[in-house]
C-alpha cells in the first residue's frame, strides 16, 4: 500500500502501529496515564502509548488537537532525559500530523493529511530503517525529518508567527504600529537564537526552550517576567548593574547595541502579547530550526544573510511592488562593492581601478589609509546587504578572532551610514550589523565580551529624496559637534547614552538652523535680485515688467523663501526638522565634502505607481527626474533616476558612486538628462548590462544596470568598462556617451552605430514617435456588445498582431472619437447605453482628468492616414505600414489599412505621404537598422526587447533614405508579398548603400541580430 493512501486512511490514534509497522518498525501498544510526567503541563493531550519501536529507539503517539506544540513540548523532554525516541501528535479531525525526534536539533515534520505533499512522503519514506543501532536509526530520522528546504520554510513560518502576534496585540494601537512592535519582538527573540547558537546564553544551546519551558510551568507570562527582565534589565546592563532577579538567568553577557532598550512604540503603547502567541512562536518558529551567527551558514541552518529575504517576507507584494523593494544577491553586492571601492581608490591615486583592486587585496598602506576614513552611505538601505558587504571587505585584511571582531566594531562607528523610510528595514540593516560583529567573537560566554555599538545614530529611518529646497554648500559651526558626539553615542549606554543621544540631536538642530538661515537669505537676494530686475526700465526705456518665465521664476522663489522660513520655525518650536537632513544630521561628513562612497540598490518604481505629490515633488526637486518634457507617464522616470541624482549630490567630489539601476536607463527617453550628466560631470568606471549575468538573479523580474562612476571630470580618451570586474578590458570610449542611448557594447558593432549616429540626423528629428492608444480599460473597450453600431467599431492591432511589413487585427475597438479626435459629445443610443453600465470604472481609470467618461487617450497616432507602427515588445524590430488597403493575406481581407488603431503596446509615428510610409517601414525593417535597434534597446522577459519611442528616434536616418522611391516601392512589394528573402536583400543593399556600409560593417551589424536570436 502506497504511503499516501495510509496516510489518508488514518483516523484514529490506534491506526498508528500497523502503519508504521509499514515503514518497517515492529508495532507496539502500551498505553500512557493522562497524568504521565512525560505529558504534564505540554498541552491538551486525550490519548498517549507508545506505538512501535526499533530496538531501543522508542515511537510514542499522542492524540491532540494542537500536535506541533505537543509534540515539540514532548520532545524536547524526552532529549533532555538521553531517551531515544520520535513523537507523533495526530489530531484525526482536523487531519493534521507532526513528527519529531529527540536527537540533534530535535527537527520536526508537519503535514496536512488533506493534501498530497511529495516533499514529505519523501521524508517518512526514509523513515524505513537500514542497518546500524538504535543511535545511527536516530540520526537517520533526524535527517529524514529535516528533510525540507530550510529558507523557504523559516520565511513562511516567520511570516506565520509575525501575522498571529500582530492580530493578538490589542486593535486600540494602529495597525502599522502592531505590525510594528510585533516584528521588533520577533527579531529581538531571532537575535537571541543567533548569539545562544555561539554560547552566550549561560553557556546552554537550549536556554530559551528550557526558560520558557519553566516560566510555562510556574505560570508566568512570557514577555513580563522572562522577555523583559532579559531584554531590559540583563543584556542591556553591565553585570555589576544588573538587578538580584536576573541572576537566575545564568551567565548572560552585557551586550548593549540598542536592540535591547525599550523601543518608542514600546512606550508609547505597553502591551504585552499574550502566552499562548509567544508559546507558538517558539514551538514553530524558533525551535523548529538551527541557527548559526555566520553569514551563509550553510546546510538545514538558519543564517544571518537570510534576513534580507525575511525582509521581503514580511512586506506585502502590494507593499513591494510599490516600494520596488526586493533582494539584492549576496553575490552581486560583493561584486558593487568592489567595483565601488576599486573605483574609489583609483579616483584619490589617479590610477587604473585594475591597480586600485590590487592594491586593496594586497593591503597596500595607500588604499588602506583611504578605506580607513572612507565614508559609505547607502541612501536606501533595505535590509542591509550593500553596508554588510562594506563591512566585510573593509575588515577583510585583519586576521581572523577577536582582533577581527574589534576591527569591525571600529568600522562600524566610523565608516557606515544607512538611511531608509522603512523602519523594518532600519531594525534588520542593524540586525545583520551586529550579527556581522557576533560571528567573528569566540564562542562560549565570556564576561569580557566588548558591547555591541548602537547603531541607530548611523542608521536612520528617512526618506532620502525629501528635501523641500536645496541646501547651501559649506561647513556649519556645528559640525565637529555632531561628529564627536555621535562617536560617543555609539558606545554609550544606560543614562550617559540618552544624554549623548540628546546632545547629539541638539548639535544637528544648532546644524539645520545655520543651513537654514543660510538658505533663507540665499533665497531673500534671489527674490530682491528678480523684483529689482522686474522694476527696473529696460535698456530702450520700456516700463518694467516681468514676463511669463519670469513671474514663475518669482513665484518658486518666493514659495521656497516661505518653506524655508516655515521650517525653521518648526525646527525653533519642535528642536528637529520635518524631513530627515542629511547636511545636518550628517553635518562632520559634509564638512569633509560629503560621502565617499554612495552605494546600494535604490527602489525601482515607475512614475505612474507613485502618488501625484510625490510627481510633483521629484520633479520640483530633482533635474534628472523630469525627462525630456514630454507628456504623460511614458516621459517620467523610474524613482531610481531621482535616487542616482541625490546619490551625485551626496558624494564628495572624487567619491564613487556604484548603483544598480534598471538597464533601461541605458536607453530609455525620460533618462537622457541622466545619461548626459553622468556623461559629461562623471567620471564613468563601469556601465554594465547584467541581463543574463547569473549573479543578479532577482526574484522579479528585473533587468539591473550596474553604474560605477565618480564624481570628477572625466579625463582625456577616459574608458569605460562594459563589465564589473574592474580589471577587465571591454571598454567603450566615454567621449562617445551623451544623453543619446548609450550603446553598451564594445567591438565592431558598437563602432558601427556610433560612426552612424555621427554621421547621419536620428530619425525622431523628422518623426515623432509616439505609444498609441489607451483605452485604460479593455475590457469594456475591446470586442463590445454586439448591440453596437457598427459605425463605431475600428479594428485595432497590439504589438503581438505585428510581424515586419503585416497586421493582423483581431479584435474591433468602440471608437468614440470624432475624425479630429475629440470624444463625442454624444453618443448613438445603443453605445451610450452600454458604456453607461460601466460608467463608475470608466471615471476611476488613472488617466481620466474630466469631461465625458467614454473619452480614450492618446488618440492622435490613430487620425492620421498615413503611420508606421511596431510593437513595444518584440525579439527583432518589425514595422508595418498603415495606409492604403489591407491585401491578401491579412486576418480581415479589404480594410483599409488607415482604419486601424494601434494600441499602447504599440508606437506609431506619422508620414506625409503613402510612399513616405512605406520607404520608412522598409527602412526600419532592414537588418541593418533592426541591429542597430537591437545594440540599445532594453532586455525584457523570453528573449524580447523594448522597441521604445526613444530607441527608434534614435536611429540613424539620412534624408535622401526617405525620398528613395526604389525603396519606398520594394517595402510596398514586401507587404504584398510577405516579405521573401530576394527582397530582405534587396531593401538591405539600399539601407547599405545610404549608410555606406562596407561588408565589414554588413557582417558585423548581421551577427547582432545573430547573437540576439541565439539568446
Amino acid at each position: 500500500m502506497c504511503l499516501d493512501r495510509m496516510l489518508r486512511e488514518l483516523a484514529a490514534l490506534g491506526d498508528l502501529p500497523p502503519f508504521l509497522s509499514a515503514l518497517g518498525q515492529q508495532p507496539l501498544w502500551e498505553e500512557l496515564a493522562p497524568d504521565h510526567a512525560l505529558l504534564a503541563g505540554a498541552g491538551p493531550v486525550r490519548q498517549a502509548a507508545t506505538v512501535a519501536r526499533h530496538g531501543s529507539f522508542l515511537w510514542l503517539g499522542l492524540a491532540t488537537a494542537e500536535p506541533v506544540p505537543v509534540v515539540r513540548r514532548v520532545t524536547r523532554r524526552l532529549a533532555r532525559a538521553g531517551r531515544l525516541a520520535a513523537v507523533v501528535g495526530f489530531y484525526p479531525e482536523g487531519r493534521r500530523m507532526a513528527i519529531a525526534v529527540a536527537f540533534d536539533a530535535l527537527p520536526l515534520l508537519e503535514l496536512d493529511l488533506r493534501v498530497t505533499d511529495p516533499v514529505a512522503l519523501a521524508c517518512l519514506g526514509q523513515l524505513r530503517p537500514v542497518p546500524g543501532g538504535p543511535l545511527a536509526y536516530a540520526a537517520q530520522v533526524a535527517r529524514a525529518l529535516a528533510g525540507r528546504g530550510t529558507g523557504p520554510a523559516f520565511f513562511a513560518h516567520f511570516r506565520i508567527a509575525l501575522e498571529r502576534m500582530t492580530a493578538a496585540l490589542p486593535t486600540a494601537v494602529p495597525t502599522a504600529d502592531r505590525h510594528a512592535l510585533a516584528l521588533l519582538q520577533l527579531t529581538r527573540v531571532l537575535f537571541l537564537y543567533f548569539i545562544q547558537s555561539k554560547g552566550w546564553l549561560d553557556g546552554r544551546p537550549d536556554f530559551l526552550a528550557s526558560t520558557v519551558d519553566r516560566c510555562l510551568v510556574r505560570r508566568r507570562r512570557i514577555q513580563r517576567d522572562l522577555l523583559r527582565p532579559l531584554f531590559f534589565g540583563t543584556l542591556n546592563r553591565p553585570e555589576g548593574e544588573r538587578s538580584a532577579a536576573s541572576a537566575h538567568l545564568g551567565r548572560i553577557p552585557f551586550l548593549n547595541g540598542g536592540l535591547f532598550e525599550p523601543h518608542a512604540l514600546e512606550r508609547r503603547w505597553p502591551a504585552d502579547v499574550p502566552n499562548n502567541v509567544w508559546r507558538d512562536a517558539f514551538d514553530m518558529l524558533f525551535e523548529r530550526y538551527h541557527f548559526t551567527a555566520r553569514e551563509a551558514g550553510g546546510g538545514e541552518a538558519v543564517a544571518p544573510d537570510m534576513l534580507g529575504r525575511v525582509f521581503e517576507g514580511v512586506m506585502d507584494p502590494a507593499d513591494r511592488s510599490e516600494t520596488g523593494t526586493f533582494y539584492t544577491p549576496s553575490a552581486l553586492v560583493t561584486r558593487m562593492v568592489d567595483a565601488g571601492l576599486a573605483a574609489l581608490v583609483a579616483s584619490r591615486l589617479r590610477c587604473s581601478d585594475g591597480e586600485a583592486a590590487a592594491q586593496i587585496a594586497g593591503g597596500r598602506p595607500e588604499a588602506r589609509r583611504i578605506l580607513r576614513g572612507a565614508a559609505i552611505l547607502d541612501p536606501a538601505v533595505g535590509s542591509g546587504a550593500f553596508l554588510l558587504g562594506a563591512l566585510e571587505r573593509l575588515s577583510s585584511w585583519v586576521s581572523p578572532g577577536a582582533r577581527r571582531a574589534a576591527a569591525r566594531r571600529t568600522i562600524l562607528a566610523r565608516n557606515l551610514f544607512g538611511v531608509d523610510r522603512n523602519p523594518m528595514a532600519v531594525r534588520l540593516t542593524e540586525l545583520r550589523l551586529w550579527l556581522a560583529v557576533v560571528a567573528d567573537e569566540p564562542d562560549g560566554a565570556d564576561p569580557a565580551l566588548a558591547p555591541l555599538p548602537n547603531l541607530d545614530c548611523l542608521v536612520r529611518q528617512g526618506d532620502s529624496l525629501l528635501q523641500p529646497f536645496a541646501v547651501p554648500a559649506g561647513q556649519p559651526p556645528g559640525a565637529a559637534d555632531v561628529g564627536r558626539l555621535r562617536a560617543r553615542a555609539v558606545t554609550a549606554y544606560g543614562d550617559e547614552k540618552r544624554a549623548s543621544i540628546r546632545a547629539l540631536r541638539r548639535a544637528e538642530a544648532t546644524a539645520a538652523t545655520d543651513l537654514l538661515g543660510t538658505a533663507a537669505r540665499r533665497a531673500e537676494a534671489a527674490v530682491r535680485e528678480m523684483l529689482a530686475g522686474a522694476r527696473a526700465p529696460t535698456l530702450f526705456g520700456d516700463p518694467p515688467r516681468l514676463d511669463a518665465a519670469g513671474r514663475r521664476r518669482l513665484l518658486a522663489g518666493r514659495a521656497e523663501l516661505r518653506a524655508i522660513r516655515a521650517a525653521a520655525r518648526r525646527l525653533a518650536r519642535d528642536g528637529e526638522l520635518p524631513w530627515f537632513q542629511y547636511e545636518s544630521q550628517f553635518a562632520d561628513v559634509f564638512a569633509r565634502g560629503g560621502f565617499d562612497l554612495v552605494i546600494g540598490n535604490p527602489p525601482w518604481v515607475r512614475a505612474e505607481a507613485l502618488p501625484v505629490r510625490v510627481r510633483e515633488h521629484l520633479a520640483e526637486r530633482y533635474l534628472w527626474w523630469r525627462g525630456t518634457g514630454g507628456h504623460g507617464f511614458g516621459h517620467r522616470p523610474d524613482l531610481s533616476v531621482a535616487f542616482l541624482e541625490r546619490a551625485h549630490g551626496l558624494t564628495a567630489p572624487g567619491g564613487a558612486i556604484a548603483m544598480l539601476v534598471p538597464a533601461k536607463l541605458a536607453t530609455a527617453g525620460y533618462a537622457a538628462r541622466a545619461r548626459a550628466a553622468l556623461a559629461s560631470q562623471t567620471s564613468l568606471h563601469a556601465v554594465a548590462d547584467l541581463g543574463g549575468d547569473a549573479d543578479a538573479s532577482f526574484d522579479a523580474t528585473a533587468y539591473p544596470l550596474a553604474l560605477i562612476a565618480t564624481r570628477r571630470s572625466p579625463p582625456a580618451r577616459h574608458q569605460v568598462r562594459l563589465v564589473l570586474d574592474p580589471a577587465a578590458a571591454l571598454l567603450v570610449p566615454q567621449q562617445t556617451l551623451s544623453g543619446a542611448p548609450w550603446v553598451l557594447r564594445s567591438g565592431g558593432a558598437a563602432a558601427v552605430a556610433r560612426r552612424l549616429a555621427a554621421a547621419f540626423p536620428p530619425l525622431g528629428e523628422r518623426f515623432r514617435c509616439r505609444l498609441g492608444v489607451k483605452t485604460g480599460a479593455n475590457a469594456i473597450f475591446l470586442d463590445p456588445s454586439d448591440e453596437i453600431e457598427p459605425e463605431l467599431l475600428r479594428p485595432v492591432v497590439r504589438g503581438r498582431d505585428l510581424r515586419r511589413f503585416t497586421a493582423e487585427p483581431r479584435h474591433r475597438l468602440l471608437w468614440t472619437h470624432d475624425a479630429h479626435g475629440r470624444p463625442r459629445e454624444r453618443l448613438p443610443p445603443h453605445a451610450a447605453a452600454y458604456l453607461a453600465r460601466h460608467d463608475s470604472a470608466l471615471r476611476a481609470r488613472a488617466d481620466f482628468r474630466g469631461g465625458v467618461p467614454w473619452q480614450l487617450f492618446r488618440t492622435r497616432g490613430a487620425l492620421t492616414p498615413h503611420r508606421v507602427v511596431w510593437g513595444d515588445l518584440s525579439r527583432r524590430l518589425a514595422a508595418v505600414a498603415l495606409t492604403g488597403t489591407a491585401l491578401d493575406g491579412t486576418a480581415l481581407d479589404g480594410t483599409a489599412l488607415e482604419a486601424i488603431v494601434a494600441l499602447n503596446t504599440c508606437y506609431v509615428t506619422d508620414a506625409a505621404t503613402e510612399a513616405e510610409a512605406h520607404a520608412l517601414t522598409g527602412w526600419l525593417n532592414t537588418t541593418w537598422v533592426a541591429a542597430l535597434a537591437a545594440l540599445v534597446a532594453s532586455s525584457a522577459a523570453g528573449g524580447f526587447r523594448r522597441h521604445d519611442a526613444a530607441t527608434i528616434a534614435g536611429l540613424p536616418l539620412p534624408p535622401a533614405a526617405i525620398a528613395d522611391g526604389a525603396l519606398a516601392a520594394a517595402a510596398r512589394e514586401a507587404a504584398a508579398r510577405g516579405a521573401p528573402a530576394a527582397l530582405d536583400r534587396e531593401l538591405d543593399d539600399i539601407a547599405a548603400a545610404h549608410l555606406d556600409l562596407s561588408p565589414h560593417d554588413r557582417r558585423q551589424l548581421g551577427d547582432v541580430l545573430a547573437t540576439r536570436d541565439r539568446r
